[in-house]
């Protein structure tokens, strides 16, 4: 896996509103339904890389016990 791409919610919000105003401006209303698909399907993969991201950052106290080291 490859160092993501750093950024933040806001990045993330302003980036969805820009697509937003760009699929209802450009976008003829016919194939809207189509353009938020395309959005939708390169986001798909986002939630598993997450868990390969977290799961990169596991401490080896917790890969050891399967993740699962108990926090008191």
């Amino acid at each position: 896996m490859t160092a993501p791409t750093t950024g933040t919610e806001y990045d993330v919000q302003s980036k969805i509103d820009s697509l937003a105003e760009k699929i209802e401006n450009e976008v003829p209303e016919e194939l809207r339904d189509r353009a938020w698909g395309l959005v939708l399907d390169a986001l798909y993969w986002v939630p598993q890389e997450i868990d390969q991201l977290v799961e990169g950052r596991q401490t080896p106290d917790d890969e050891e016990t399967g993740g699962t080291s108990a926090k008191y």
